[in-house]
């Protein structure tokens, strides 16, 4: 012990320098580059990061230049936004009274930021150049060429069902079935074998679903083949569809109106009519979905979901939910050019807020039909759409930190979501919220009428950025712009808001 003392006091005297100097004595002005990576893209943005250490006075920065592979002549886009270790969280008051900690977050030092305003379907060269005039160690530029998505669409050369409701009259296409179970799996069973049945499609194939009214008998228990007066369905008593093959990317499972007339899917009132948490790439068009709280379920936080999930051009309404998933490792959804109309009352705004509403008969509003639209994981695409009288019209989960934080699962983290020309109108809350996203969220030329709580949400990102661009916003009485929560990263450009009262910002910091 003795013969260590003197290394001891040593080191307990340098302990003590250590703690007296000030913590920027120990920045680092210079910038180390680290790893680059390209998000998954969507069809009209591409984003990307790109790590770095040092840079701590924020000197640096990432421009950026992009040309359609083949052209010679580059363009400019937006910089990367520096995203430098911003601290997010929040707490709630319980019923005790005690303030708790509901999340806490510190973005990564990097650059992240998108490119916009692309071709779909379309090969792009990408250059970054990363400077900073305390200097770059390591790459300081990188080119790399990235493809938007195509559009997705049914697969050719794949097998056709054709299904047809209870009480169809006229010819038949074959091969036929009564009701979609039937085609979608080797059998429907409206008893005990519900489940026994394998799939009968594959990926790549299509049924086609001719003009009809599609509703089980959910609470008779019926062995034999549906007809007039028996509805044997294959969704015995929670009605719902279990859908739970999976296609790929180049080929779903597609789900399609034949063409030939109205194709509704009633729920007879049930908590969800299609589930599609364990079928991934599935593909619906020309349908409606009506008479049920969850119209389309592919995805519960911490359990499973879905990726690939398409919907187009069709109807949904008298429903609590259309499209939910809050499951992480969701890709690549495309919801597109469908009216969902909520259980709302069309006839008048009515929100949650007792500063404002709660004079007016019916506050606090009945939670009918809470949201549209709810998303979380990466590359979703939501566009077209016209929403009406719902609680929220798009959003993405709130879902709390990132998984794997500090460090992040890199394929579970919020980002490269595109919500772009949706019209909403009459919400008790908000159009969109992008709350619980990450990084590289995009909302642009949307239109948002009569929104009660706020047009656009923030609360929070996790160092963002998340783009508000070309939106226009008319009539929201409590403020148009809803940025809290200790949100970062938050770009807002040339977007037209005409509201009433307090309109601007609402920051808690």
């Amino acid at each position: 012990l003795l013969t260590f003392y003197p290394v001891l006091m040593t080191l307990s005297r340098l302990l003590a320098l250590v703690l007296l100097v000030p913590p920027m004595a120990f920045a680092q002005s210079s910038t180390v580059s680290g790893d680059f990576s390209v998000e998954p893209p969507t069809l009209v943005s591409l984003g990307f990061e790109w790590r770095i250490t040092g840079d701590d006075n924020r000197t640096a920065k990432v421009d950026v230049t992009y040309r359609k592979n083949g052209d010679t002549a580059w363009k400019p886009a937006l910089p990367l936004m520096r995203v430098q270790r911003e601290e997010i969280g929040t707490s709630i008051v319980n019923n005790d009274q005690a303030r708790y900690p509901l999340f806490h977050y510190i973005a990564p030092n990097m650059f992240a930021g998108s490119i916009l305003n692309l071709d779909p379907d379309t090969e792009y060269d990408c250059r970054f150049v990363l400077s900073d005039p305390d200097g770059v160690s390591g790459a300081a530029e990188k080119t790399v060429t990235v493809k938007t998505r195509a559009e997705p669409q049914p697969a050719q050369g794949g097998k056709t069902y054709h299904v047809y409701p209870v009480g169809w009259t006229g010819p038949k296409q074959e091969p036929a079935f009564t009701g979609l179970m039937a085609a979608y799996y080797m059998g429907a069973a409206h008893f005990d074998y519900e489940n026994a049945y394998p799939p009968r499609v594959q990926p790549g194939d299509t049924i086609l679903v001719h003009a009809g009214l599609y509703v089980g008998d959910r609470f008779h228990y019926m062995n034999g083949a549906p007809r007039a007066g028996y509805l044997a369905m294959g969704n015995v008593f929670d009605g719902t569809y279990y859908l739970t093959q999976s296609g790929t990317p180049e080929k779903p499972i597609s789900i399609k109106g034949a063409g030939d007339g109205e194709v509704i899917f009633d729920g007879d009132g049930c908590q969800n009519l299609f589930n599609l948490m364990a079928g991934n790439y599935h593909y619906f068009e020309g349908i409606t979905v009506r008479n049920t709280n969850v119209a389309f379920l592919l995805g519960i936080k911490n359990i499973a979901g879905a990726s690939g999930f398409t919907l187009k051009r069709s109807k949904i309404y008298d429903v609590g939910r259309a499209v939910h998933t809050d499951w992480s490792g969701s890709k690549n959804f495309y919801i597109a050019d469908n009216v969902m109309t909520g259980r709302h009352d069309p006839n008048k705004m009515m929100g949650w807020n007792g500063a404002l509403w709660e004079k007016f008969p019916g506050y606090p509003e009945l939670l009918t039909s809470e949201y549209a639209i709810k998303v979380y994981g990466q590359g979703h695409v939501v566009a077209y759409n016209r929403l009406l009288n719902w609680h929220d019209g798009v959003d993405i989960a709130t879902y709390g930190v990132p998984d794997g934080a500090p460090n992040d699962i890199a394929d579970r983290v919020p980002l490269a979501i595109d919500f772009y020309g949706n019209d909403i109108q009459n919400v008790g809350d908000n159009c969109f919220e992008t709350d619980g996203g990450a990084r590289n969220i995009r909302v642009f030329r949307n239109r948002c009428f009569d929104s009660a709580a706020g047009a656009l949400s923030v609360q929070p990102i996790f160092g963002g950025p998340v783009y508000f661009y070309q939106n226009l916003v008319y009539n929201t009485p409590t403020g148009s712009l809803k940025y809290i929560e200790g949100s970062s990263g938050v770009l807002t450009y040339n977007n037209t808001i005409i509201g009433e009262g307090r309109a601007g910002l609402r920051v808690d910091h």
